[in-house]
């Protein structure tokens, strides 16, 4: 019987086999620690996101279709100082803790990454930063620049019942914006202008309270202010604007003025019936039937009080200044002539007001309405 010899293994097997499992065993190291990595960025993320909410609130909480949550910013008008103003009570206006945390008496680690390093918190260039292991960093913006939290916009009119503007009444009313800012309430004050508007810059974000009031009554509203935004806001008062000038019955007529011959002029009577002297300061033609017409002059008794200067004629509805006060003592009568209607702004051709229906109001809120024969 013939018997077959047994081979062992060889030295230089047993090193390629070593050589390979050396080989899949870094492959499944390098694999493992790049899913460690990847995890430790995601929830590094995940925390800076918040951390970024509970500074400037979290846009995604909505009530009765509006932002309701705008974190430590909305609260105190300013950035904290550091991470840690986020859950220790700074009194005031602080309403924290912002960030909940995991365990009440652990007040460090949201400060950390997920490698266990202090996140880099700077105010001044809005940013959070994670330096993870020391071959990369992450950042995370808490907005795109300053102005994004801190320099927005409300605006806004108040009119009466029929949506007219106060006019000269505007002196009798106060517009009052109460916000946040460095950790204190300020109230800012604004008389609005004539046509009702009003504004008020530098505005952060948050929800703010406006409030408009005479000695009469007040209105008042929360308005929210959204990162970059100009927030529009009315006021409807609910008694009337009105003045006391009156339109004297039949005073209206139109002429031509040659060499024109189209009657493209028209003049009219205000009348005070009262005992009180009243002032004007401007003219608002709101209406000439339907037409779309532009004229040049506003003439009182023998004076031009407006002049279109030779350039872009006056228009219906818009408000037009005087050059100086028009007063109409108790139981006084002024003339009113504007001339020079055209169907243009400029160029055009004279435009016949004959037989129009006219709407006027002036500054002292009075409105009146005839048929120019």
């Amino acid at each position: 019987m013939i018997m077959k010899e047994k081979k062992g293994v060889t030295l230089l097997e047993m090193i390629v086999v070593m050589v390979i499992i050396g080989i899949l065993a870094g492959i499944s190291l390098s694999a493992i620690d790049r899913v460690r990595e990847r995890s430790q960025i995601d929830e590094t993320m995940e925390e800076l996101k918040r951390i970024g909410k509970a500074i400037t609130g979290d846009p995604e909480l909505i009530a009765d279709g509006k932002r309701i949550d705008f974190g430590y910013v909305g609260d105190m008008g300013k950035l904290p100082d550091s991470l840690g103003a986020l859950v220790n009570n700074e009194g005031g206006l602080w309403k924290g803790p912002y960030l909940k945390l995991d365990f009440l008496e652990d007040k460090e680690s949201y400060k950390m990454d997920a490698w266990g390093r202090y996140y880099q918190y700077t105010p001044e260039d809005l940013a959070i930063r994670s330096f993870t292991n020391g071959r990369f960093t992450l950042t995370y913006k808490i907005a795109e620049n300053y102005d994004d939290l801190f320099n927005n916009k409300i605006y806004g009119y108040i009119y009466d019942s029929e949506k007219n503007p106060p006019g000269n009444r505007a002196i009798n009313f106060r517009v009052l914006c109460e916000y946040p800012k460095d950790g204190e309430i300020v109230y800012i004050e604004s008389i609005p202008h004539q046509d009702g508007f009003f504004s008020f810059g530098n505005i952060p974000i948050g929800i703010h309270l406006i409030k408009v009031y005479s000695q009469k009554e007040t209105l008042q509203k929360h308005v929210t202010v959204l990162p970059k935004s100009q927030v529009f806001v009315e006021f409807k008062f609910p008694g009337i604007f009105r003045g006391n000038l009156v339109y004297v019955a039949n005073s209206a007529s139109s002429f031509p003025i040659p060499p024109d011959t189209a009657f493209n002029n028209f003049s009219f009577e205000l009348f005070n019936p009262t005992t009180e002297t009243i002032k004007i300061n401007s003219l608002n033609l709101l209406s000439l039937s339907t037409d779309t017409v532009f004229y040049e002059f506003i003439v009182i008794d023998k004076d031009t009080v407006a002049d279109f200067g030779g350039g872009i004629r006056f228009r219906v509805n818009q408000n037009v200044e005087f050059d100086s006060i028009v007063v109409f003592v108790p139981y006084s009568k002024r003339m009113f002539t504007l001339l020079g209607f055209y169907d243009s702004p400029s160029g055009g051709v004279p435009k016949s007001v004959k037989d129009k229906l006219a709407k006027i109001r002036t500054s002292d809120g009075s409105v009146n309405q005839f048929l120019i024969p």
